[in-house]
Order: structure tokens, then C-alpha cells, then sequence
């Protein structure tokens, strides 16, 4: 593997590409070992890839803006067939960034399922060889606990306190306040267990894995084949089954239009034509109900990374106005995010690619015997802690259930 920090030296991307005639179902199990897992699950598009031909780290404001340069360089020089990697981005600037290119994909969309392998400077392996390579068996963590994170609970909504004081003298309108749990395990968290559960538990999510953090969002930041650019926002949360209360509730609904506003205004200035419909749709989940309208734009000449760098941070993840509210959680939030609520998924050598909101997601240790999972909530000058409190036991509970385990 190479890493390269801010793209400090020119490599050359070799690969080689050949059709998966008897893929199974299941791509996930391909894997043959914890530690090194890489994947992007959805119902279009499924790319689980392992080992690292080539990773880059990006940190600074404009990480996501040097990766799409960085790539574009990387992918116009790549011989052998279409590169593809897979990136996690951080939610602020204090966070490493990455995008990495897997030793080996498998990637299956509607033109079939191919095997892709990669190298720098030198002949890819042979793709046949390394699927056919043996797999250690998928193994469920053993003795897990849990901890508090870097706020307790109580410590939390005491944080919620002050933000909505902070609100109601008008410092922002809308501010996202996340919270942490950690979960330790006698054994190695094997994160291909993680993935396979979060989508055999939430099928209707895009599950991902990239440099251990491990998740299922229901959150399409910006999904780009061509010139077209689809975004889903999601913003207002109720329980299971509260659709039409969460339709009538005016603090959700002003949520979702802070939203729905910050995508759209983020998209107009790249976009040939938008299309933003006047009402949202309820989108129902195992474990929240969700306000969802999907913002469609016509976007040429821009790769999916130019795409999420005019988004990031929407206000669904961040707060409205979205200066205002990055400014209050510099300071009022405790949890430090790293790459949660972050851009994740993947991109191509053409600028084609999907990338969601790392949300329902858990950040592993190096060791993988811990996970942090995170959870954040939309706080408005009129909402109430306990209520926020129990949105994020809510949030968390995919984690949780594929772990086995309970908030």
C-alpha cells in the first residue's frame, strides 16, 4: 500500500478488470478478513473491496476540494480500465480525511458484476486469484460493555440547555448537537460481521465501511451519473409509525425546510436546471420515521467530489445558518465528530459516484476493540432535551441491534 498525505508525489494507477460470472448474492461475503474491509451496499450499486493499492489523507478546510483535485490527476493517468475508490471525509477541519483505492473490488451495479484489481506502478494480481483466496470466518464480538462517551447523557442535555438559551436570543436558528457511546468488546470487532448485519437489518440503507468507520445511512448526499445529481434530505425524526404527526409538527417541517434550503441553495450555482419539490415525503425506518425530499439537479462538468464540496456541511448535519451554527458547536460541542456526519461513499475515474451522510454509523480503534457511535439531533429554540435525548437512543439503535445490544 502507498499513502500519500495531500497528494505529494505523482503515482500511476494500474489495473486490471474482468466479469464475475458466478458472483454470489452476497458480496459481502467475499471479504477473507476482518481489519481491511471496504464497501459501499445499496440497492443499485453494491462495491465490497479489500486491501489498500493507495490511500490518501486530506485534513484543512478544503480537504474534499484538494481530494477531487488529487483524484482527477490520479484517474486521468490510471491505465488498464476505470479506477475506483472509496472515501470518507471528516465533518470539520480537525479531522483526517481519506480516499482509498482498494487492492481489490468487486463491484456490481445494472451492467453485471466485474472484479477489479489495482496497483501503483506495478501489475495488478491476477482479479481470479484473489477472489478465490481463502477467508478467515466472520466471528460475533464476544463480552461487550458500554461506556459513556466524552459527554454523558445528563452532561448532554445540559449541553441541549444551553444551546436552545443560545437560540432563543437568536445566535442561529437551527443548530445539529451530536453525542457519543463507546462500546468495548473482549474481542476484535470483526467489522464484516457489523456491515453484513446493518443490512440484513435496515436493506433500505446504503451500508459502508472505509478506514473503520462503519455504518447505514438512509442519507444520499449527492448520488451523480452523467450530468445528473440526486440529493435526498432528511431532516425531522419522530418515532416509528408518526408520519402524519411528524407532517403536522411545524418544528420539524421549519427543520426540513432549513434543509432543503441549504441543499438547494449549495446546488444552484452548479446546476444547468433544479428541481425541488414543495412537500416532503415520509420515509419510513426500523427505528425512526424521517421527513425525506429528493432534490434532483442537472450538473455538468463536475465530478461527485466537486458535487459534496458545494453541500458539506448541508444544514441537516450542521444548523441553519450553517456559518452561524459551525461557529456555536466549535464551542458548545464536546463530542468531537471526527469523519460522523461526514460525506461517505465512492467515486470513479469518469467523476461518477454516491455519497451519503455517515450517519447510524461507529468509528472503530485500531485494535477493534472498541467502537464509538454516534448520534445528533436538530435543536430548535422550542425543543425539549429529554425528547432530543431519546431521538439519539433512537439514532443509535442500528449499531446497537447489530452489535446485539441495547442503549
Amino acid at each position: 500500500m502507498i499513502t500519500l498525505r495531500q497528494k505529494e508525489s505523482a503515482v500511476q494507477l494500474q489495473i486490471r478488470a474482468e466479469e464475475f460470472h458466478d458472483a454470489p448474492e452476497n458480496l459481502l461475503n467475499l471479504a477473507p478478513r476482518p481489519g481491511n474491509l471496504l464497501c459501499w451496499v445499496g440497492d443499485k450499486r453494491q462495491i465490497v473491496g479489500w486491501g489498500e493499492a493507495l490511500r490518501l489523507e486530506f485534513s484543512g478546510r478544503h480537504a474534499i476540494r484538494e481530494a477531487s483535485s488529487a483524484w482527477k490527476e490520479i484517474a486521468d493517468s490510471a491505465v488498464g480500465g476505470v479506477p475506483i475508490a472509496l472515501a470518507s471525509f471528516a465533518f470539520g477541519s480537525h479531522s483526517t480525511s481519506y480516499l482509498v483505492v482498494p487492492r481489490v473490488a468487486i463491484v456490481r451495479d445494472n451492467q453485471g458484476t466485474r472484479i477489479l484489481t489495482c496497483a501503483v506502478d506495478e501489475e495488478p494480481p491476477s482479479p481470479q486469484h484473489e477472489v478465490n483466496v481463502s477467508r478467515e470466518p466472520v466471528t460475533a464480538p464476544a463480552g461487550l460493555w458500554t461506556a459513556p462517551g466524552r459527554m454523558t447523557q445528563s452532561q448532554w442535555e445540559d449541553a441541549v440547555r444551553r444551546l436552545i438559551a443560545l437560540l432563543k436570543s437568536g445566535a442561529a436558528a437551527k443548530v445539529v448537537l451530536t453525542r457519543d457511546m463507546v462500546i468495548s468488546s473482549a474481542t476484535p470487532i470483526d467489522e464484516r460481521f457489523l456491515a453484513q448485519r446493518l443490512h440484513d437489518l435496515y436493506p433500505t440503507t446504503w451500508v459502508y465501511s472505509v478506514a473503520g468507520l462503519v455504518g447505514a445511512t438512509p442519507e444520499m448526499l449527492a448520488a451523480k451519473r452523467g450530468d445528473t445529481v440526486t440529493s435526498r434530505v432528511l431532516a425531522g425524526t419522530s418515532e416509528p409509525g408518526n408520519g402524519a404527526e411528524l407532517l403536522g409538527s411545524l418544528k420539524d417541517r421549519s427543520e426540513h425546510h432549513f434543509a432543503v434550503e441549504s441543499v438547494a441553495r449549495a446546488l444552484s450555482p452548479l446546476s444547468d436546471s433544479l428541481e425541488v419539490p414543495q412537500e416532503p415525503t415520509i420515509l419510513d425506518l426500523p427505528n425512526v420515521t424521517h421527513l425525506a425530499t429528493d432534490v434532483t439537479a442537472s450538473i455538468p462538468n463536475a465530478s461527485v467530489l466537486d458535487v459534496i464540496h458545494a453541500l458539506h456541511p448541508t444544514a441537516a448535519v450542521c444548523g441553519t445558518p450553517t456559518t452561524l451554527a459551525y461557529n456555536i458547536l466549535e464551542t458548545i460541542e464536546g463530542t468531537q465528530r471526527g469523519r460522523y456526519s461526514g460525506p461517505v461513499g465512492w467515486v470513479d475515474g469518469t467523476g461518477d459516484g454516491e455519497f451519503g451522510i455517515a450517519l447510524r454509523c461507529g468509528q472503530l480503534t485500531d485494535d477493534r476493540k472498541s467502537i464509538r457511535v454516534f448520534a445528533g439531533g436538530g435543536i430548535m429554540p422550542d425543543s425539549v432535551p429529554a425528547v432530543e435525548l431519546a431521538e439519539t437512543r433512537a439514532k443509535m439503535r442500528p449499531v446497537l441491534e447489530a452489535l446485539q445490544l441495547e442503549d
